[in-house]
This record gives C-alpha cells, sequence and structure tokens, in this order.
C-alpha cells in the first residue's frame, strides 16, 4: 500500500494525488470496465464506452452542489484530485458519486461490501491506551489500488491526518488525526428512499472533514449527526485520546448514537443495533457470485458476534496485539476464511485492508489485504 505525504492546499493535496495514482486509476478504470462485476450490474442500455461521461453526469447532478456549499475544501480536493489525475471535474464528481452507489440495496445485493469496527476503552486496554481497529471489507478488484495518506493542511484551523482510501477518491475511510481522534466508517444496504437518496455528499467526505476539524469525539458526534446533507448509509466509529468512543447509525435522514458496554467495549459491523428499523427485511439476499442465497444478515451478524464476544473475553488485557488477532479471526467458518468471517474471504469480495489505531500514541498499524497472511507495519503522524 503506497504512502503518500502531502502538504499545502486542499486543491494541491488533492492534484498531488491525483498526479501520484494517475497510472494506478488507469489501470484501475480498465479492469473495472472488463469486469464480470460491471457485466452483471451496469445498466443494459448503457455502452461501457459511455459509462465515463454518464457517471460524470451522475456525479455533477448528485453531489457536486452539496459538496461544494458544506464542505468547500473538500470541494477544492476533487477539483485537485482532478487535475493530478488527468480527468474531467465532471468524472472526478462521478467517481466521488459511486460511493452512494456502493450503499443500494436495489432488488438484489450484487456487489460485496462488509467491514468490521471493533473499539477498547482505557478500562477495556492493558495499557490504559484506547485502541480502535477495523477490516476494511469491499471488492477484491480494488485490492491494488489503496493508499495510505499523511497530510498537512495549510489552510489555517486544519488538522494534519493520516487516512486510509483508494486512488480515485477524495474522501477516506478511516483515519487518525494530529489530537488524537480517531473516525472510521462502515458501509449499510439500503432500499432507496428516505434513508437512501442519491442526492447530498457522500460519508467519507464527511469523514475527511471531521478528521481535519475536530479534535474530540464529542464535535466529531455533533458535526456528523447535525450535518445537513447526508446521501448515503453507514456507521461512524469515532474516537479519542481521552478514551471517549461511540458510534454513531447514520441514514440519509436519522441517527443514533451507542457507547461501548459495562467492559468498556464494542463492535460493529453492517447492521443497525440501535436503529433497527432501518436494517433491511429479512429475506434479503446477497446474489454476488459466491454468496449466492446467503441471506444479507446472516453475514454480519455472525461477524459481529464473533469480534464483540472476543473483546468482551479478553477486556481489561487487550493490547494491539489483541486487536490484530481478533482482525485475523477465522473461528466462524471453523478456521478457514468465508464471508462470514471476521476475517473476510469472499469469491468476489473480502478484507482489504486491516487498520489499528493507538489515538493517544497518534500511530497507526496497516495491513494490506487479509491480516491472517500480511504483517501490519506501523505508520506514525508527520511532525
Amino acid at each position: 500500500m503506497e504512502i503518500l505525504d502531502l502538504d499545502g492546499s486542499a486543491f494541491a493535496r488533492g492534484r498531488g494525488q491525483g498526479r501520484k495514482m494517475r497510472d494506478q486509476y488507469r489501470l484501475l478504470l480498465a479492469e473495472f470496465l472488463a469486469s464480470e462485476m460491471w457485466r452483471e450490474n451496469k445498466p443494459g442500455f448503457l455502452p461501457s464506452a459511455l459509462v465515463t461521461q454518464a457517471l460524470g453526469l451522475a456525479g455533477q447532478a448528485c453531489i457536486k452542489k452539496a459538496v461544494c456549499r458544506y464542505l468547500p475544501l473538500q470541494a477544492e480536493r476533487v477539483r485537485g484530485l482532478a487535475e493530478g489525475l488527468g480527468i474531467s471535474e465532471s468524472l472526478c464528481w462521478g467517481l466521488q458519486f459511486m460511493e452512494i452507489l456502493m450503499c443500494e440495496a436495489g432488488k438484489s445485493m450484487k456487489v460485496p461490501a462488509g467491514c468490521t469496527q471493533i473499539h477498547a476503552g482505557p478500562a477495556a486496554t492493558a495499557s490504559g491506551n484506547p485502541l480502535s481497529a477495523r477490516n476494511y471489507d469491499f471488492p477484491n478488484m480494488l485490492a491494488p489500488y489503496q493508499l495510505i495518506r499523511r497530510e498537512i493542511p495549510s489552510e489555517p484551523g486544519r488538522f494534519a491526518t493520516i487516512t486510509v482510501t483508494q486512488a480515485p477518491l477524495a474522501g477516506a475511510h478511516h483515519g487518525v488525526n494530529e489530537h488524537g481522534l480517531m473516525v472510521c466508517v462502515n458501509n449499510a444496504r439500503l432500499w432507496k428512499g428516505k434513508d437512501l437518496r442519491y442526492q447530498g455528499v457522500p460519508y467519507q467526505l464527511i469523514l475527511m472533514e471531521a478528521l481535519e476539524t475536530c479534535r474530540t469525539t464529542a464535535e466529531a458526534v455533533k458535526l456528523v449527526t447535525e450535518f445537513p446533507a447526508r446521501a448515503n448509509a453507514g456507521f461512524f466509529g469515532i474516537a479519542d485520546a481521552a478514551g471517549e468512543i461511540r458510534v454513531v447509525e447514520f441514514t440519509a435522514s436519522r441517527y443514533a448514537v451507542r457507547e461501548p458496554d459495562e467492559l468498556n467495549v464494542m463492535a460493529q459491523t453492517n447492521h443497525y443495533i440501535k436503529l433497527v428499523e432501518a436494517n433491511l427485511p429479512e429475506g434479503t439476499y446477497w446474489t454476488v457470485k459466491g454468496m449466492e442465497g446467503l441471506e444479507y444478515a446472516h453475514s454480519t451478524n455472525t461477524r459481529h458476534a464473533t469480534a464483540y464476544s472476543r473483546l468482551r473475553e479478553a477486556a481489561g488485557k487487550i493490547t494491539v496485539e489483541t486487536m490484530m488477532e481478533i482482525l485475523k479471526d477465522h473461528s466462524a467458518g471453523g478456521g478457514d476464511g468465508s464471508d462470514c468471517t471476521v476475517c473476510c474471504h469472499g469469491l468476489t469480495g473480502g478484507t482489504l485492508g486491516s487498520m489499528i489505531v493507538d489515538m493517544r500514541a497518534r500511530k497507526m498499524w496497516v495491513a494490506e489485504g487479509h491480516p491472517c497472511t500480511h504483517d501490519y507495519r506501523e505508520i506514525e503522524m508527520r511532525k
């Protein structure tokens, strides 16, 4: 996983990312358009040659206005990214819009997506340092196009960050800032309607705004819950150096906030625990190759039960190594990785990366790919 050190304005940092990742982006686009996943999911009337044009129009129409209005510096990042990648600004907005499409259930579940968060507050760890971690589960074809960004913004009041993302994306799905605030996000799949709409701001851009402007869990929870233009749905994991940990369950129109249990631990996968009425109904099935006939809720419920039970068993003596072992867990698969194990091994989608954050140390450990077969490397905040 490449590490990019980026400085300057939001536009300059976006442009720097684009320039560094231009070749990877071109490979990604070519692989995507040739993939079985695209062939099975593209609108039948749309030739692949026109996909970039249609995607750009959708991004311009659905998210550009809201991002420019509510997150103007993130909009500048998108513009810089477009210049760096050597693509039109319209297409770059379309690439950010694809995040919202990944949250739609549609008539069936044709694109794999998961993720498992685990959190341990000070009372649950051996050192007294709070720890948060997550496996990032997404389509396997995206594995070669991940990156780590270490950024120092030049704008007044913006904080330095370490984030993990994909080559053509301006936002991020996991990160920590110089004040020890950690924010990560898991996907939720919902029917389009009041809880999922195409118009608004994708959650990965909201995550970036929180990391660049908030110091504490309370500040970040306020930002994401009061944000007026959420478009899609998911679960923000938020933790700070003081040990305050929350999970915000959110949709486009509502939210609920969860706290750690009496042992000071919590887990989150891809279903709502407090906002239960937002969950997909029973009988919603995956049609992804290798997952045909598997009920959507089965994987997320199984991964949550495994991760949460292991956290509770280790509470009071949890270390970074404990978090690594939980993220490598295959117990629900009888020792082998499957779609339902914390370390997810699916034919089409699985764990692309694994991240652990010590908020007080302002430090992240990242494993590229399945943590059961890849070593973690330590990433420190730039000074």
